[in-house]
């Protein structure tokens, strides 16, 4: 039989791809797309992560060393108190005294001095404890004062003062005038003075005032001597112009007055006949014996009979 022959058909040469291509090609087909399905995988969880980190890390924490420390708040400054005792000067109406010890304000005198006939004005100042200073009056020897104004009783010296005085009108003007004058003429400070009841009180009170007048020590001497008179009188044995029971008013004894003129006294029995008198014009020295058997005395212009020594 004869062989039939065919055409010969040009072919696309087929290329063989052996198994270790195959898987190459395959592993390599496999890489992209595992990269492929990896990217947008990473990249969700890249930005899960950047949001956890910004939403859920914690916020530093604050450090005594770290933080800015607040600015401290200014004190308001003290008010003044200059004499440290807890009120402001400007409510302290002592404000250089802790004590707030009360203070009479400045008193104006006007005053007679051998510098100015027609008187000039002096001031008293308020000194320590409530008294007054009265340095820069003395100072210009005035011999007489007068209050310009009114004077108010404010400090206890005034007050104790003022009790002392017996006054009864709430005045004590009289007594810084007292003070204020320095007189040579000044009766109280006169040798021998014996100041009466009355004017004790009145120079006690001014002493109380003003202790360190140049006439305290002759003012308290006048003092002295009016007191022991005082004592006197309350006796009986001290008495003036009048007519006296002898025994009750006044003590039986010898009794002598001093520098008289006009003076007259007498001697009474019970039944008011004369026992005996005696009259003289003037006498520097008039003394008389009362008995206890007289039954008064009588006397005229013989001032002050005191018991003879």
């Amino acid at each position: 039989m004869a062989r039939r022959h065919h055409d010969a058909i040009p072919s696309t040469p087929v290329r063989t791809t052996s198994h270790a291509d195959s898987r190459r090609h395959l592993s390599h087909s496999t890489g992209i797309l595992l990269v492929t399905l990896l990217l947008p995988a990473l990249a969700l969880t890249a930005c899960g992560d950047d949001r956890k980190a910004a939403g859920s890390a914690p916020s530093p924490s604050a450090s005594p060393s770290a933080s800015a420390s607040p600015s401290p708040t200014p004190s308001p400054t003290p008010p003044a108190d200059r004499d440290h005792d807890g009120i402001p000067d400007s409510n302290d109406s002592y404000p250089d005294d802790p004590k707030n010890i009360p203070q009479q304000a400045p008193i104006n005198l006007e005053c007679e001095t051998n510098n100015e006939s027609d008187g000039s004005l002096l001031t008293v100042f308020p000194g320590k404890d409530g008294r007054p200073d009265f340095t820069e009056v003395w100072a210009a020897k005035p011999s007489s004062c007068d209050i310009v104004g009114a004077v108010t009783i404010v400090t206890s010296v005034e007050k104790q003062a003022y009790k002392v005085s017996k006054y009864d009108d709430q005045d004590i003007a009289p007594l810084y005038e007292i003070c204020a004058a320095i007189d040579t003429e000044d009766v109280y400070a006169e040798a021998g003075f014996a100041a009466s009841s009355e004017q004790i009180t009145e120079i006690n009170a001014a002493l109380t005032l003003c202790p360190k007048h140049p006439y305290a020590k002759k003012w308290r001497q006048a003092v002295q001597r009016g007191q022991a008179d005082a004592d006197l009188e309350a006796q009986g044995r001290l008495f003036g112009s009048g007519t006296y029971r002898v025994g009750k008013e006044i003590k039986p004894g010898t009794y002598v007055t001093h520098d008289v003129d006009g003076c007259y006294w007498e001697r009474q029995n019970s039944s008011g006949n004369i026992i005996d008198n005696y009259f003289t014009n003037g006498a520097r020295r008039v003394q008389v014996t009362i008995r206890s058997s007289d039954y008064a005395f009588h006397s005229e212009n013989c001032g002050e009979w005191r018991p003879a020594r």
